[in-house]
């Protein structure tokens, strides 16, 4: 739904409201029967699509898909920002009812800078329509009106000083899932590490029946003859339950640099189901006058199979660069 295409229907709708409070009022917002202030959706679990549009033309569409949310049937939503949403559209309540005074100015900035949420249940069933606008000069309220209504009011969520409208945004940046790893142990059947650079270090753990097989990457290294430490592989995978990028990066000139440059790592598993996952990491070196300076790597360019551009740290990512005597 094209937001901009009702703009004229909901500077109406507002107007009718302010003209409704000024004859009718005195000043004061009526009880409406109706309760159109009620916009949150108390059951997370009945909420299957949320939409949100921006009068520049910006959408997010996102779906439930099992314990996920896929944005813009593109890609999976990241979980913290799903978290604040769901937070907002489950917890919003009713701050105040506008006085007479403060209705032009929440008209204006509903008829110019809102935007537009819709909430679904099952089977696409609309469960709540709105329009989020400006905020109260202490930042603690946001203009809302709903779809339908005539009637703004001051919004907030309870125990919580935060604007409702930085909940609600289209942006794909924003949006997309930084997690670079989430698998479980039961699920690999053998992952590689490769150090093109430290080729002694790198090395290949494969599942053999009910224990895991250590074995050096390249034939040129030489097999340690110690018994595997099973512990230690099961902690080492164990860690890649969940591990987060910093961020999600485009092209740019740190980019380039970096991936213009020998990887650090080449990370590749193949899970129980034959799907595979590779991951390219480059470091982000540290220059004077063109000159690496040799100074410790503290974050890498990571590119995935998918194309997917991260920045990740060495501080979170340091468990997952193991050496293969590491686990004798």
């Amino acid at each position: 739904m094209n937001i901009k295409s009702l703009a004229p229907i909901l500077l109406l709708l507002v107007l009718g409201g302010a003209a409704y409070y000024f004859t009718q009022t005195d000043g004061k917002a009526n009880n409406n029967p109706d309760e159109d202030w009620v916009m949150k959706v108390e059951n997370k679990e009945d909420i299957h699509r949320i939409f949100i549009a921006d009068r520049k033309g910006g959408k997010a569409d996102l779906v439930r898909d099992g314990d996920k949310w896929i944005y813009n049937d593109k890609y999976t939503a990241n979980p913290f920002v799903m978290h604040n949403v769901m937070d907002a559209i489950t917890r919003i309540e009713l701050k105040n009812r506008p006085a007479a005074s403060a209705i032009p100015h929440m008209i204006n900035t509903l008829s110019t800078q809102s935007t537009k949420v819709e909430v679904y249940g099952r089977n696409n069933k609309l469960l709540k329509a709105y329009y989020v606008g400006g905020v109260t000069p202490d930042e603690r309220g946001t203009f809302m009106i709903m779809e339908g209504s005539n009637n703004p009011y001051v919004m907030h969520l309870p125990m919580a000083d935060v604007s409702l409208k930085q909940r609600y945004f289209t942006e794909e940046i924003k949006w997309r899932d930084k997690t670079v790893f989430q698998f479980e142990a039961k699920d690999v059947a053998s992952i590689s590490l490769e150090y093109p650079k430290q080729k002694n270090k790198s090395f290949t753990i494969q599942r053999k029946n009910r224990s895991w097989d250590v074995e050096p990457l390249f034939q040129t290294t030489k097999k340690n003859d110690k018994p595997i430490n099973q512990d230690l592989v099961e902690s080492y995978l164990n860690g890649f339950k969940r591990i987060i990028a910093e961020a999600i990066e485009t092209k740019n000139e740190t980019v380039e640099t970096a991936t213009s440059s020998k990887e650090f790592c080449i990370v590749e598993v193949l899970f129980k189901d034959d799907t595979r996952q590779k991951v390219n990491f480059f470091p982000i070196l540290k220059f004077t006058e063109g000159v690496d300076t040799g100074l410790p790597v503290e974050r890498y360019i990571a590119v995935d199979d998918k194309k997917t551009i991260f920045m990740t740290q060495q501080l979170v990512f340091k468990d997952v660069f193991w050496a293969y005597e590491f686990f004798f």
